[in-house]
């Protein structure tokens, strides 16, 4: 059996179609619309009779060999790739969510998901009950006969948190609940999902993805499930195509109405991406240990906080769930944000950006950046303290990154 550092660099072999012309690379299909033969033909393929691609605001080539791989990578039943990771997760509870309905998720979630969540949900009327996932007590009592999933991201970003991932999976098959994860800063390649109970899964294709940050993307990997049947949104397509009905509704209407479409030039650069995937955070994991060390035993910073640390709340968790890497984030605490500021700004290869799991070692201030318009209590319940700084460590050669970071650090 192929190692899956092989399965993404060649994919599926498919030698009923010559029409690549033996490409060794994915060919870019930027194309709107495709032709058919016969007028038959094309009826057959708007009503899903037939792989015929129609339109690529629904499917496209280019595309469809990006799921074909993710797919492969996360062990999953269906893939879907769309425009970005937000896009991947307001498909997915907009799949499963009517007005009335509620879902319970993590309190401490990345800004934009935490928005969509406290706001553009609550305006369509579902509610989310934000909850210690530390807690099993606590998930226990919010959950009702309306609760239409259980959402959290493994790790929290930009905490760290690492949630005991197989009791949230065990209360969420007792109640008949779908597990979604936001897969994004470990990806299958260090946390596979398939193994672990969850039913849907999310990423940001623009992070490990990508391979450097060269395009915007999402990804939504479904795994066959019997909960379909207590989503009442579900009920009907659950009695048409079973442990299939998620991602039939997902892809038949939501997915082709709400228009979050992939472009075939991302997916392209995604595919390439994936090629390079496992090398690339193999090596991100390695000096992602090393530069939290060096924080760790840094006179001039307040706290390190890591799984990776042996003293870590979580250290024993990420050597079950991952093995002991956590992908390529840090978050340290320096004294107040006039410090990180003047730390920050006197970095001199370390990007001051919003990006992580780039090629690039990035840098942000997460408390007046990602989370500026939270007030001072949803910050301290986020645990995001104007102390706080998010590294995401890169490729570039370790000990330049730690000597960049000892410089600055000199600034404060």
């Amino acid at each position: 059996m192929q190692h899956i550092s092989s399965k993404l660099i060649h994919g599926i072999p498919d030698n009923s179609d010559n029409i690549n012309h033996r490409s060794l690379k994915t060919p870019i299909y930027e194309t709107a619309s495709f032709d058919f033969e016969t007028t038959e033909e094309m009826e057959s393929a708007f009503k899903g009779e037939s792989d015929a691609f129609t339109y690529s605001r629904i499917t496209n080539p280019t595309v469809s060999e990006l799921e074909k791989r993710l797919k492969l990578f996360g062990g999953a039943a269906h893939c879907l790739c769309v425009s970005s990771g937000m896009a991947a997760i307001s498909n997915v509870f907009v799949t499963l969510c009517a007005s009335g309905d509620n879902i319970i998720t993590s309190k401490y979630l990345f800004g934009n998901t935490w928005s969509f969540f406290a706001k553009t949900l609550k305006s369509f009327g579902v509610e989310a009950r934000f909850v210690d996932m530390e807690d099993t007590k606590a998930l226990h009592q919010h959950i009702d006969k309306n609760t239409r999933a259980i959402f959290l991201e493994l790790p929290t970003n930009p905490q760290l948190i690492l949630f005991d991932v197989k009791s949230i999976a065990a209360i969420a098959q007792q109640h008949n609940i779908p597990l979604v994860v936001d897969n994004t800063v470990l990806t299958p390649y260090l946390f596979n999902c398939s193994n672990y109970g969850v039913d849907i899964e999310v990423f940001s294709n623009t992070k490990f993805i990508s391979g450097g940050a060269t395009s915007i993307g999402g990804a939504i990997l479904v795994h066959n499930s019997e909960k379909w049947s207590h989503i009442p949104k579900l009920t009907q397509d659950y009695q048409k195509w079973g442990s299939q009905a998620f991602y039939k509704r997902l892809y038949k209407e939501i997915f082709r109405n709400l228009g979050a479409c992939l472009s075939p030039n991302s997916a392209y650069l995604q595919l390439l991406g994936l090629e390079t995937i496992t090398l690339r955070i193999d090596k991100v994991c390695d000096n992602t240990l090393a530069v939290t060390n060096f924080l760790a035993n840094h006179p001039n910073v307040k706290q390190t906080n890591s799984p990776l640390l042996p003293d870590s709340t979580y250290h024993d968790r990420a050597n079950e769930l991952t093995g002991g890497k956590t992908g390529c984030l840090i978050n340290f605490e320096l004294e107040n944000k006039t410090t990180c500021y003047r730390f920050m700004d006197a970095l001199k290869m370390i990007r001051r950006g919003t990006n992580f799991c780039d090629n690039k070692s990035m840098i942000i201030h997460p408390a007046s950046t990602i989370y500026w318009d939270l007030t001072v209590s949803e910050k301290e319940e986020m645990r995001i303290s104007e102390g706080m700084i998010r590294l995401s460590v890169g490729l570039e050669n370790v000990q330049d990154i730690i000597d960049d970071i000892n410089q600055a650090l000199k600034h404060c």
